[in-house]
């Protein structure tokens, strides 16, 4: 489908060309004020979407915003008739990987700037307006980028954030994972844990990433006294810490120790009411990551999502077909913890359900990047799973926009208002009605600068 500014709009500029990574390409629009109007507006702040809804959009910002009879069409701007379609803003992940997925392969040596902003450019294009990236930040290239991103001379990618290296114990998880054994920093006592948090200080992350899991027991955790040091440590520098988690104990002893958001689902038994009135009183966000999850068992089951042409978009066709072939999918079936797995999910379900029934800010993040868990498509499919857990689509909308961005830009409100950033995506349908709308991307706009997705070289290379 064409772009609709391109129906609209009668002069753009290209701002780049090609396919190069540090040169994605995208048009601005050549006028500074762009008038939209006959839509529908999803805030993304909890409120009911406008209906018949325009906005102005001058230099980047948005001006006002409400339904077409409050706004006098504005002399001089450019028009675009959205013809009922949907604004919304953009997603905020709280929990990826960049840089280490290649069609079938996840290691470390794929790692590098340009898999880094091709990733993030697979974002992008999937209106992800900015990511959290737990851990896995294991040289300086996220930071120079970001670097980049904040003085203006890279855009038209996702945001960066970064945690840096993250802070496990020694032996602990990922270090078992070839792609990931080398990026935490290992500490075994209670100065290590404050050190590290200083050496990640030092390097202006924007916040700490804490392993706490013993992989079913095969590994050493991280134990209380030391996520504790972390914690306060990076609380003494004005640092969130998030914790990747499983066990229901962890979590309690987690929220008492001060940890501000769990980025996994607790999975091996439901809440109980002391957690989530403690969670709720100290604001500890929850990220479930519920495709992370998910895609451990899932994949045997031969999903219809698996090969969708959004999907199809940014992962090459052998990928796919890799992931529909015989051999993987016995592959999948032939997994002994296959039924554990789908226990486990179950209750990361419910637990996600009473979570948000009960007021706990939520979060969305997925873990993308990591092994066949592909980035900018898995947090569309989250949102689906999070409606399927039980959150409406306004619920899970606010966690993956309003939320995020509350989290990681301190100070700055989420969702779409006058006086907010022009950051939004424009849908073929309506994402309260129907949540996998959000895939039916149009436009994507970061601060007025429309990505040219007809020819983004996005697409994740085959095996």
């Amino acid at each position: 489908m064409r772009s609709i500014l391109s129906w609209s709009l009668a002069v753009l500029l290209l701002a780049a060309a090609g396919g190069c990574a540090d040169r994605p390409p995208q048009t601005r629009s050549a006028v500074d004020r762009t008038y939209f109007f006959n839509g529908r507006v999803v805030r993304g702040d909890g409120t009911p979407p406008i209906r018949n809804a325009s906005l102005l959009v001058e230099n980047g910002v948005i001006v006002q915003l409400g339904a077409d009879d409050a706004i006098a069409t504005p002399e001089g701007a450019r028009q675009v008739d959205l013809g009922g379609r949907t604004i919304m803003p953009l997603l905020v992940s709280l929990h990826v990987h960049l840089g280490y997925l290649d069609g079938r392969s996840f290691a470390a040596e794929h790692y590098s700037r340009a898999s880094v902003l091709a990733d993030l450019q697979r974002h992008a294009y999937h209106g992800v307006g900015a990511v959290a990236v737990l851990g896995s930040d294991a040289d300086d290239t996220a930071f120079r980028i970001r670097a980049e991103q904040v003085d203006g001379t890279l855009t038209g990618y996702a945001r960066i954030f970064t945690a840096g290296r993250g802070i496990t114990a020694a032996g602990g998880w990922p270090t078992v994972l070839p792609a990931l054994k080398d990026a935490p920093i290992q500490v075994t006592s209670e100065a290590d844990a404050r050190a590290a948090v200083e050496r990640l200080g030092a390097l202006d992350v924007d916040l700490v990433k804490i392993w706490v899991d013993d992989d079913g027991g095969r590994l050493p955790k991280l134990a209380p006294n030391l996520y504790a040091a972390v914690i306060d440590e990076a609380h003494r520098r004005d640092l969130k810490v998030v914790a990747h988690v499983f066990y229901l104990d962890d979590a309690r002893r987690l929220v008492e120790a001060g940890i501000d958001g769990l980025v996994h689902s607790i999975r091996d038994r439901d809440v109980d009411q002391p957690l989530i009135d403690a969670m709720r009183e100290r604001n500890v966000y929850y990220v479930p990551t519920l495709v992370a999850h998910e895609t451990a068992f899932s994949y045997a089951d031969a999903p219809a999502w698996v090969g969708e042409p959004t999907m199809r978009a940014t992962v090459a066709a052998p990928v796919i077909e890799w992931l529909t072939s015989d051999a993987f999918l016995s592959e999948a079936a032939a997994n002994p913890a296959l039924e554990a797995l789908r226990r486990q999910y179950a209750t990361a379900q419910r637990n996600l359900k009473v979570l948000s029934d009960a007021g706990v800010t939520i979060g969305l993040g997925t873990d993308s990047g990591t092994a066949n868990r592909f980035p900018g498509y898995m947090e569309h499919r989250e949102l689906e799973l999070m409606v399927a857990a039980g959150m409406t689509s306004t619920q899970a909308i606010t966690a993956a926009t309003r939320n995020g961005i509350a989290f990681l830009a301190r100070g700055r409100a989420g969702g779409l208002g006058a006086g907010s950033r022009a950051d939004f995506m424009v849908l073929d349908g309506d994402p309260i009605a129907d949540i996998t709308t959000t895939r039916r991307i149009l436009e994507v706009s970061h601060a007025a600068t429309y990505l040219d997705r007809t020819h983004m070289a996005v697409r994740l290379p085959g095996p």
